[in-house]
């Protein structure tokens, strides 16, 4: 076997109780890696076509990397992902801290769960005993209370990734919260382990992670960790403050969205306001910091509200996405109900820009009439109103009023909604739309249309440096826009193989380029530099077109709200005037993959060279 993995799968099948080990095939790992390469290769070799997400067949799996727990540096992500019910597409979560190290130490690479269990369970995986327990009493409880239960019964080492009652109750924006309070947030998996009725994975291990060379390992580890110490400024910063920081700097230059993406920094959303939600006033209520497994950077913590509405305790940071879609895109420039709204999300389970982007919609149906105070229990709506951002994020965690609506979703809360209420839904295939504006980064039109939910994949059009220094700094001379698709190929390709490897890309863009194939090489005992790891990465994304072009998706045709793309352009703020060539973009992106025009299918000569004839024979069985 391969050095960097445990070579044990486990086959979970809720609906006979029956648990199944098998074998990690190393022609697998050499050529899909890891967490979403190995998961979507899988999952389309055993799951029929055209399957609801939510039903009984449907595989949902958590996985994670050669890297995961080893030595590398940020060595720590983990993915859950299966088909998406909120987008019908390939998706994924993925997520930090400790529970992928954990699952691995405990003698799994990758875990897939299929059927239904009539009644709650749970699944406990202890240092490669495996079994299904039952989770009555857990079922109706918050992921804090959760985590503190199994935790109590399996001892304090064990890690816990569970659901709240927003993921027990079907709710289309619930996810996996584990760390009580990190989340793999996007895509909906919350809805598919509650109609499992899978209420938490607990893991417990302390198998070693196969290092091929370790000496190896060991300097380089040492090598790129003083390069994010030192050598970078953005790991640097990371490390003082965490991504709170990034929020006045993106509300300043037109990256954050305002007013249900319809306003303008610093023009509706003013100076002072952005000002109120700089990093220290929120970093006032932090009591202790945080870093997930092996990180020399820690960009995380907890913070305690002591006293007043808002009050908390033991809560997770807020990150930038969070603040953004509570803050600026609600209007609201109160820092302490964002924390609160967070804590809402964490116990409760769910996706916090899926949450915001609910609120920010409903804010705006209110204002334009479609919503009254009889829909909101009397609820004032009323832009940038604090308390409606905290009262509504409970209403949709319990599924409450108003809330039971904004609870499925942007897709199905506008629909529901009627009076045109689709044109201010901000979604792609039903997916919110992540808090980075294709309007300061041009890219993100086409990263937002191919990875409906994702604002990460291709790293947000950041590269590592000593990258191709043809490639503009994200959000930089955006007004040049040819180019930008062809660009977007390597560093989606990349940046696939960084987050199959199970690295952060915090990490990653704080590093050399070279850093995560030399620790690949060094972990799994392999030959891998830049061009295998980009050919690699686009043997993945292939993989998940083919899986979507399968499921009878076309995102070419997929709609993209105008409002994203300056269509029509601000009149004011720092993007005024500016419209994304959306179409030259994109076009340019599917050139570069090979990949039809007309509706994204992979050619059959590119499948062919990357070693998918299979894949190949399966798209093109009529021709």
């Amino acid at each position: 076997m391969l050095g960097g993995y445990m070579g044990r799968v486990l086959w979970v099948d809720l609906s006979s109780g029956k648990l199944i080990d098998r074998c990690l095939d190393d022609g697998m790992c050499r050529d899909y890696i890891g967490g979403y390469g190995i998961g979507m290769r899988t999952i389309y070799d055993n799951q029929k076509a055209g399957l609801d997400p939510l039903s009984a067949e449907s595989i949902v799996a958590f996985g994670t990397g050669p890297l995961t727990g080893s030595p590398a540096v940020i060595g720590s992500r983990f993915t859950v992902m299966g088909k998406s019910p909120v987008s019908g597409t390939w998706g994924d979560a993925n997520s930090g801290g400790y529970f992928g190290p954990a699952l691995k130490r405990a003698g799994y690479d990758i875990v897939f769960l299929t059927g239904a269990s009539e009644t709650p369970v749970y699944l406990s995986i202890d240092n490669g005993r495996a079994e299904l327990r039952d989770a009555s009493e857990l079922w109706g409880m918050t992921t804090y209370e959760v985590d503190s239960s199994l935790k109590g019964l399996c001892g304090r080492d064990a890690q816990v990734a569970c659901i709240g009652p927003a993921g027990e109750r079907g709710s289309l924006i619930s996810c996996i919260i584990h760390d009580r309070g990190r989340a793999a947030a996007r895509s909906g998996f919350g809805a598919v382990l509650g109609s499992k009725k899978v209420k938490a994975i607990v893991v417990r291990g302390d198998k070693p992670v196969p290092v091929a060379d370790s000496e190896r390992a060991k300097a380089l580890r040492s090598k790129y960790v003083k390069q994010i110490r030192v050598d970078h400024v953005g790991s640097s910063q990371l490390y003082m403050v965490g991504t709170p920081a990034l929020f006045g700097l993106c509300a300043l230059g037109g990256d954050s969205p305002v007013k249900n993406w319809a306003g303008a920094g610093l023009h509706d959303f003013s100076q002072k306001q952005i000002e109120a939600l700089h990093h220290d006033r929120f970093y006032k209520f932090r009591t202790k910091k945080y870093g997930c497994f092996g990180c020399p950077i820690a960009c995380s913590g907890t913070f305690d509200i002591e006293e007043g509405r808002y009050a908390v305790h033991d809560s997770h940071q807020p990150e930038y996405e969070t603040i953004a879609a509570f803050g600026s895109n609600c209007m609201n420039s109160n820092p302490e109900s964002i924390i609160k709204a967070n804590d809402i999300c964490n116990r409760y389970g769910l996706d916090t820009i899926g949450t915001g982007s609910m609120i920010a919609f409903a804010m705006e149906a209110y204002e334009k009439g479609l919503i009254n105070n009889e829909d909101t229990g009397g609820l004032d709506l009323s832009w940038g109103n604090p308390d409606a951002v905290v009262r509504l994020a409970e209403d949709i965690a319990l599924g409450r009023g108003l809330g039971e609506v904004l609870s499925m979703g942007l897709e199905r809360a506008a629909k529901a909604t009627g009076g045109g209420a689709e044109s201010f839904a901000m979604h792609v295939q039903g997916e919110a739309i992540a808090m980075h504006d294709p309007r300061f980064e041009p890219t993100m039109s086409v990263i937002y249309r191919m990875f409906p939910g994702k604002h990460i994949q291709a790293s947000q059009f950041c590269k590592p440096p000593a990258f191709d220094d043809a490639i503009p700094a994200y959000g930089a001379d955006r007004e040049r826009q040819a180019g930008r698709g062809t660009q977007l190929k390597s560093l989606e390709c990349l940046c696939n193989v960084v987050n199959c490897a199970g690295v952060c890309v915090f990490g990653y863009l704080s590093t050399h380029v070279d850093c995560v194939p030399e620790f690949l090489s060094a972990v799994m005992g392999v030959d891998m530099g830049v061009p295998e790891a980009i050919e690699t990465g686009e043997r993945i994304s292939n993989m998940r077109q083919a899986f979507n072009i399968r499921e009878g998706v076309n995102l070419i045709k997929a709609h993209v709200p105008g409002r994203v793309l300056g269509n029509p352009p601000q009149q004011e703020g720092p993007t005024a005037g500016f419209a994304v060539d959306s179409g030259l973009i994109l076009s340019e992106y599917l050139d570069a993959m090979d990949w039809s025009r007309e509706d994204g299918r992979p050619s059959k000569k590119r499948l062919m060279e990357l070693g998918m004839d299979d894949i190949a024979r399966d798209l093109y069985a009529a021709s």
